[in-house]
């Protein structure tokens, strides 16, 4: 969704995966491209793909790399880190951190102000709906659970209570 969401508001969006299908299955959604952060280098090669290669404004981190996607920022760049599936402790080293000036940004939620801006936003701009992965009834939460943690999925895990 935040691809779509970046794409529709003019952003550049690069993403990383593991998987090629992946890569282009986000730029079907205006992703500009992507890189397999499975391979080593791959925090230069995605920093090669910004302007003079000098790194992104802003790196969203769904994952819990901070030190990876900290490597990806431009100076002043910022990551917003909303979750933690690939690691639930971070370490970095701090002398690059300070002086490179980045800023490290937790959130889980917005506020009702922010809400009222996506919803605002989508109102304005053509975004398309999340991209369902797999729906499963409520009895295979598990399942659901399951498929969630394989990393194998593109999109939203729907449990559907009826």
């Amino acid at each position: 969704m935040a691809v779509s969401l970046a794409a529709a508001a003019g952003a550049r969006v690069v993403v990383t995966s593991a998987s090629e299908a992946k890569i282009e299955a986000a730029r079907d959604l205006g992703a500009a491209g992507g890189v397999d952060h499975g391979q080593d280098g791959w925090t230069s090669r995605a920093k090669a793909m910004t302007p003079r290669g000098a790194g992104f404004d802003l790196v969203l981190d769904s994952v819990g790399r901070w030190a990876e996607a900290v490597a990806c920022l431009r100076p002043g760049g910022r990551c917003v880190v909303l979750g933690a599936s690939a690691g639930d402790q971070a370490v970095l080293d701090v002398r690059p951190f300070y002086f490179d000036q980045y800023e490290l940004i937790g959130t889980t939620m917005g506020s009702p102000a922010d809400m009222a801006g996506l919803l605002s936003f989508l109102t304005a701009h053509a975004v398309p709906p999340p991209v369902i992965d797999q729906t499963f009834p409520l009895s295979q939460a598990a399942a659901a659970h399951q498929r969630l943690e394989s990393g194998e999925g593109f999109g939203k895990v729907v449990l559907r209570h009826r």
